[in-house]
């Protein structure tokens, strides 16, 4: 039986991290994703005003607050996220079912095909798998209150990472919250598992003045709750070092508060990153240096992060929200850069090689219709993008 064959010759191509016009690609539908049989350069003759291109890569997602995008939040970080615990604890469980599955159909409505999911309820496996959309689940570790005896949590914790597991039908590991919300001893052993973890770092100054100062909010909450608190000279780069996660395999997420000139030794490390411009604006992080990494070699995706902070799902805007953050600093990314970062970097930044057209490659493909030019990418938005299918866009 013959397998379904389609050969496109777009007005524009992502291929191997640029822009090219005069690409003819010949897809084969082996699965339910096709296979790039053949890449041509230099075929002349009438193109279709598209922009053919990887699925999009929403590196870092919180899915399960969709049901909090129109909630009246602070806006800045830690009254933010003070607030959204308590939100949190006074959401319906089905409704945050429904929200999960309703955000996970609207990042296959934008071009997403592979996520890295963070995940707290145990939603976001069926749902995922429901759009047929790639990626990780990171279930989330938070061990703050169980920071003298974190075994029984942990337990209930990779009951819920099976159940995942098995929702998903993919890849789903015990991730570590963040620094602070999660006890030295845990933080330590999610390092040397070697697995794939996510990690919110230094979306504020914050974690620095805690561990190298004993100050601020952090501490406060420590104090509060009586859990002995934490020191670390270094800061928090330097604390993650010594708990094994400044390693291969490690996303960082934020790094909004890091200094620039670490970006050599993360990149030597193996560490990747993802950078969420349009949440870090919303809660008044800095902006982060993402000119740094990415010369330094650190491979950065682009997130939408969730919801309560990121607002609609829109791959577009967070790419513009990613120029404008560099704008700010004073630096400069490209339209190329930037569409990088949220398609084959992306992918990288989850530990996803060759996501990319190029021959011998299955993955998701996106068509972006009435994209002639590099500089009319950005302005696309959701409506304008089509999934390929055999018969051609759908």
């Amino acid at each position: 039986m013959a397998h379904p064959t389609l050969t496109l010759r777009p007005r524009l191509a992502f291929i191997a991290g640029r822009f090219v016009d005069d690409a003819e690609v010949v897809l084969q539908w082996l699965g339910p994703h096709p296979t790039v049989a053949s890449v041509r350069l230099g075929v002349g003759g009438p193109r279709e005003d598209l922009l053919l291109s990887p699925a999009f890569c929403n590196a870092h997602s919180h899915l399960e607050y969709r049901g909090l995008l129109d909630a009246e939040l602070p806006e800045t970080y830690w009254p933010w996220i003070r607030e959204l615990t308590r939100l949190k604890a006074e959401q319906r469980l089905q409704d945050v079912r429904e929200h999960t599955r309703l955000a996970a159909r609207e990042n296959g409505l934008t071009g997403v095909g592979l996520i890295g999911e963070h995940s707290d309820r145990p939603f976001a496996g069926e749902a995922l798998r429901e759009q047929g959309i790639q990626g990780r689940i990171f279930q989330e570790v938070i061990t703050f209150l169980e920071s003298q005896s974190p075994q029984e949590k942990l337990d209930a914790l990779l009951l819920r990472a099976e159940n995942q597991r098995e929702a998903f039908g993919g890849p789903v590991h015990l991730s570590p919250h963040a620094p602070y919300t999660v006890d030295p001893m845990t933080l330590a052993w999610l390092g040397s598992l070697g697995e794939p973890v996510s990690i919110h770092v230094a979306e504020t100054p914050m974690e620095d003045e805690w561990l190298m100062r004993g100050l601020g909010a952090i501490e406060d909450l420590y104090t509060r709750f009586g859990v002995p608190s934490v020191r670390h000279p270094a800061g928090v780069v330097g604390y993650l070092a010594a708990k094994g996660l400044l390693r291969p395999g490690a996303q960082w997420v934020h790094g909004c508060a890091m200094d620039p000139a670490l970006a050599p030794s993360l990149a030597e490390a193996g560490v990747s990153i993802a950078h969420c411009p349009t949440s870090n604006r919303r809660l008044g992080c800095p902006d982060a240096p993402v000119r740094a990494w990415l010369d330094a070699g650190v491979a950065v995706g682009l997130g939408l992060d969730s919801a309560a902070s990121g607002g609609p799902v829109d791959m577009f805007a967070l790419m513009r929200a990613a120029l404008e953050t560099a704008e700010r600093r004073g630096e400069s990314l490209s339209v190329v850069e930037v569409w990088n970062m949220a398609t084959t970097m992306g992918a990288a930044s989850l530990g996803y090689r060759g996501w990319e057209i190029a021959k011998g490659a299955t993955l998701p493909l996106i068509a972006v219709t009435g994209v002639t030019e590099p500089g009319k990418a950005l302005r696309a938005a959701p409506q304008d993008v089509a999934w390929l299918a055999p018969n051609g866009v759908s």
